[in-house]
């Protein structure tokens, strides 16, 4: 009996020595980094990176970046981006969703910083961090001054930190290949190309676009138009005008107006554009909205076209409507008769006359309505 109650106690005291040594290794090994967070908030269901309220962490990532610049770009300090989107319906828009923002974080570093894709490490989860729904969190590993000369190898073992929360078995299956801390995630395992080609494709805007000019509406020319995107850099729109105010006694706006137009995209965020437009269209117009911009007494049918260059800007108003500012400069060539009305009768005054000339061809302020936005 004594025998035994030796060996319990040896037994006891090994696992006290054990405990406390797993303690001491612990906290050396937090010693040895100290982990900066940057986190940074988007609205919920939203992708575009916004800097209102987000100011003074993206200075703050700014300053460690420049800080451990050398370190950064030798491969020895990967930036962690781990991205959290909650707010949406399903797990695969969430994960989406979670995948493109921490491509807009990433695109911050790169443009601003002069960062690569290889110098990041990125995860992206489709639940909330610490019940925040939509975050992305930026974690840099400052090693302590007494592990600067370990090699990153080492550094690399410590274990990321995840909230702890219990997730449903759709979740869980779902966010496998991203959530094991031991394995790499999917975005991790590519090469930095096809990396860079998702990052195009998820930042492209929309596929497909109905829009009305709401400047031609205001004038009593109603106009709808489609617009199709044929890659992230290329669209094509149509837009058509058709008014019918009046009879041919009295005021009178009857005209039609089709306006092709091919655009090429520019900038990182594809918003700005330059472009190739045309119009064609009749018009009978007469002391009418468009008719009293001319002179009072005289009214004009005939055919007109044009062609020339125009440049824009897409404004976003929330995730499937934004407003479409652009303008257009070339030449307009016109052909019409000129009349007046007398007593209820059209007095036409001249014929078969042309007027063309060089300057604006055309102007919108469009409300666009987007469709089809690449989820993949």
């Amino acid at each position: 009996m004594k025998q035994l109650q030796e060996k319990l106690l040896a037994l006891l005291l090994m696992a006290l020595l054990s405990g406390t040594g797993a303690y001491a290794q612990e906290a050396t090994d937090k010693q040895k980094t100290s982990d900066k967070v940057v986190i940074f908030r988007f609205l919920p269901g939203e992708e575009m990176f916004s800097l209102k309220g987000n100011e003074v962490e993206l200075e703050r990532l700014y300053m460690l970046v420049d800080n451990h610049r050398a370190e950064i770009t030798a491969g020895k300090m990967p930036v962690y981006v781990d991205s959290y989107c909650a707010s949406l319906p399903t797990a695969k828009e969430n994960l989406n969703t979670a995948f493109a923002r921490a491509n807009r974080v990433k695109s911050e570093l790169i443009t601003q910083k002069g960062l690569k894709e290889a110098d990041f490490i990125t995860a992206n989860y489709s639940r909330a961090y610490h019940n925040d729904k939509d975050l992305v969190v930026v974690t840099l590993r400052i090693p302590s001054a007494k592990a600067t000369t370990e090699t990153m190898p080492t550094q690399e073992k410590v274990k990321r930190e995840e909230p702890q929360q219990k997730q449903v078995a759709v979740e869980q299956k779902t966010e496998t290949a991203v959530e094991k801390p031991s394995e790499p995630s999917t975005v991790e395992q590519q090469p930095a190309l096809v990396s860079e080609q998702r990052i195009r494709e998820t930042e492209q805007p929309y596929r497909f676009a109905v829009r009305t000019n709401v400047l031609y509406d205001a004038f009593l020319l109603p106009t709808l138009g489609v617009e199709w995107r044929m890659n992230e850099n290329v669209g094509i729109r149509l837009d058509g005008s058709l008014s019918w105010w009046g009879d041919e006694h009295d005021k009178v706006q009857k005209m039609w107006l089709l306006n092709p137009e091919v655009r090429w995209y520019l900038l990182h965020d594809k918003r700005f554009y330059v472009g190739v437009s045309g119009s064609y269209g009749e018009y009978n117009i007469y002391k009418y909205m468009l008719g009293n911009l001319l002179k009072d007494d005289t009214g004009y049918q005939g055919t007109m076209w044009n062609a020339g260059l125009t440049v824009g800007y897409q404004l976003p108003l929330s995730r499937c409507f934004s407003i479409d500012f652009n303008l257009g400069l070339g030449y307009t060539r016109s052909e019409y008769d000129s009349f007046s009305i007398t007593d209820g009768v059209r007095v036409y005054e001249e014929s078969n006359k042309t007027k063309k000339f060089w300057g604006p061809t055309q102007a919108g302020i469009s409300l666009v309505w987007t469709i089809g936005n690449n989820r993949k």
